[in-house]
């Protein structure tokens, strides 16, 4: 059920009469403008009995539509081979055609209808422009203060970029000519990373995806390939059952690549990304070894500008990645093995339903925490993986008390719907309860039948479903049949995944947690401090324990220590030069405890890390202190030109 109708967003082309089976964009990037112009040419072939073609858009500015001359045999051959549909010369040769015949089509708020067409394939073509106000692409200054522009992720998809159909079930293939200015560089989610033609960079898929996996971005940065060292490579000759409509799937053939897979970063002049190059070899080797072979034929790395709100976002075969995960001493690394899991959870295998996207979310959380234990040497790796959840736990809490209920439900009874439910609703944007929701079901899966048998499970379940859409039907039904945990493994999934209440949760571990037992030593000692405060002994657990501490803190409703002690509290940890995580839990705590002293420590964060941001605006504001909500207007306001337009609309409304 919606909280509010106008919150939900439609998907109308699930009405078409004709089904979009390939698109061949013809872009201009005017950087200057802010803003993309050209064509779209769309490949239908009939679906239905009606004569109607239905795109999705928004914030688009249609200029012309029209019928490309082509007999129906010639849409059939480029529509009957993957080979053609990534061609470069038949790209040409389409877009190339003159003979068109102009229509008239009906254009609504949030779709473009074309009506009585006679052909059952046809190719149509687009000529649009985008709008300043469309949501879908996001134009920043980089960190060098060169502008750029990326799609970050938007509530509306790529519907301001280009019209296209935008239901998950609705998968198509493309072909992109982007025309960039001089000294610009772009990458996509193409199949490889484009090549320069005399009229722009070239790039294709050949896999089918829903169309609102596209993402692009563009600036003026630096490029790197990033090596792998590895000893060797396990050839896997299998082939693998493909239940998917047909592409060239990897599943298909033998894989003897192994982990190695081509990986380059972008990256403005003034990020040093060295931690990055070293760690995403090693954290590509793990998923692989967790989860089998790749099932996107690269990886490309974008360090986004910090102003962009979002720490990282995947999409086939290109990752944006904050900078703020880099911060500090012990920075939040295992932050990537998020997003490179996002290529086997959530692009190879993807929710039917997009109000089901704990599907994705919650496996690529789950895999964040295990990729770091499988790198880890660290002794008491599972300890602290207990630890990691409990954490989570405290940041699931606090969202179910300030998000809106409706959006606490994380799965569909009814995985047919012509609308993604509160899709629009601006706390998507910032609620992780379908992350965690959904990684608690995977928890409790592991204290069920164990985290090795699952891991076991779970590359099973890639290979069983890799390029499907599937629901959490499908996805219980699986695991219930995997294991012999049937009656428990479905409790779970009722009690996590359609319940729109937060479950009542308490670790239970099969021995003492040292980790956890120096947490509460600790929050005893700073209960009544006496004598010199403990020390976390050690190194590699300290940032979660760290964590786990403030978190502790903060659940306690009353003042339960003084501003004098906060303050020592700081000094003794250091938590804002751990990472950006406890940088924030920190300025958490000192709003809640009100230590004006300290809110120089807040407006730093706020200015380091935007994308952490928007909770701590609102918390400032609450306060009712003039000191601190001055401190949240005059860094919004030194901010504002350089936050992307979702986001500004969030805070104002915080802080105005």
């Amino acid at each position: 059920m919606s909280c509010h109708d106008n919150l939900d967003l439609p998907l109308l082309s699930l009405g078409s009469d004709y089904k979009v089976e390939h698109y061949m964009l013809r872009l201009t990037c005017d950087v200057e403008q802010r803003c993309f112009s050209g064509e779209v040419y769309v490949f239908i072939e009939q679906v239905g009995s009606g004569s109607t073609l239905t795109l999705d858009l928004k914030d688009l500015h249609i200029d012309t539509v029209e019928e490309v001359n082509a007999d129906e045999e010639e849409v059939s051959t480029l529509l009957d081979s993957f080979d053609k549909r990534k061609s470069n010369e038949l790209f040409i040769y389409w877009t190339s055609k003159k003979e068109r015949q102009a229509l008239n089509p009906s254009l609504e708020s949030w779709c473009i209808k074309v009506e009585n067409l006679q052909k059952k394939k046809a190719v149509l073509c687009f000529t649009y422009r985008t709008k300043p106000e469309g949501s879908s692409v996001s134009w920043f200054l980089d960190d060098d203060g060169k502008c750029c522009c990326l799609t970050t992720g938007s509530l509306v998809n790529n519907r301001s970029l280009f019209p296209y159909q935008d239901a998950p079930t609705l998968m198509a293939t493309w072909q992109l000519l982007l025309q960039v200015p001089s000294g610009f560089v772009a990458t996509t989610t193409g199949d490889d990373r484009g090549f320069l033609t005399d009229m722009g960079i070239y790039f294709y898929t050949s896999m089918l995806l829903p169309l609102s996996t596209f993402a692009l971005a563009i600036g003026k940065w630096k490029r790197e390939e990033i090596p792998f060292h590895l000893e060797s490579k396990t050839p896997d000759d299998r082939i693998i059952e493909c239940r998917h409509p047909y592409y060239p799937c990897p599943f298909a053939h033998s894989d003897f690549a192994g982990p190695e897979i081509p990986c380059q970063m972008f990256y403005s002049n003034s990020c040093d990304p060295s931690l990055f190059k070293d760690y995403i070899p090693s954290s590509i080797e793990a998923i692989f070894h967790i989860l089998g072979r790749h099932v996107v034929p690269k990886l490309d790395f974008v360090i986004m500008p910090r102003s962009v709100t979002c720490l990282g976002f995947a999409s086939p075969g290109l990752i944006l990645i904050s900078p703020s995960i880099l911060y500090g001493h012990s920075p939040m690394l295992a932050r990537l093995g998020h997003e490179i899991s996002h290529s086997w959870f959530g692009i190879n295998i993807g929710p039917k339903n997009w109000n089901e996207e704990w599907i994705s979310e919650g496996f690529a959380t789950f895999m964040e925490d295990v990729v770091d234990l499988k790198m880890s040497k660290f002794a008491r790796r599972s300890e602290l993986m207990e630890l990691k959840a409990i954490n989570r736990y405290q940041i699931l809490k606090s969202d179910c008390q300030n998000v809106d209920p409706f959006l606490q439900s994380v799965s569909s009874l009814n995985p047919e719907t012509n609308v993604v439910i509160n899709g629009l609703h601006r706390d998507k944007t910032v609620s992780q309860i379908p992350y965690l929701k959904g990684y608690f079901f995977l928890v409790q899966l592991v204290k069920i039948v164990g985290l090795d048998p699952l891991l076991v499970a779970l590359k099973c379940y890639v290979e069983y479903f890799h390029g499907c859409l599937i629901t959490t039907t499908e996805c219980v039904d699986f695991f219930c049949h995997q294991f012999q945990q049937k009656e428990e493994i479905r409790h779970h999934s009722q009690l996590w995944l359609y319940n729109s209440s937060l479950p009542e949760w308490k670790p239970e571990f099969s021995t003492m947690n040292i980790l956890d037992a120096q947490v509460t030593q600790h929050l005893e000692y700073w209960k009544r401090p006496r004598g010199n405060p403990p020390l976390f002994p050690f190194a590699q657990a300290m940032p979660d324990q760290v964590l786990a501490l403030l978190d502790r803190l903060l659940e306690q409703e009353s003042k339960l220590i003084s501003a004098k002690s906060v303050r020592l509290l700081m000094g003794h940890y250091e938590p804002h030069l751990i990472n950006a995580d406890t940088h924030h839990r920190a300025c958490e705590l000192i709003v809640a405890q009100q230590c004006a002293r300290l809110l120089p420590m807040v407006r730093e964060f706020l200015l380091q890390h935007p994308a952490m941001g928007a909770y701590l605006y609102g918390e400032l504001v609450h306060t009712n202190r003039p000191q601190f909500q001055t401190v949240a207007r005059e860094t919004y306001l030194h901010l504002e030109s350089k936050l992307d337009t979702n986001f500004k609309t969030i805070i104002r409304d915080l802080i105005f």
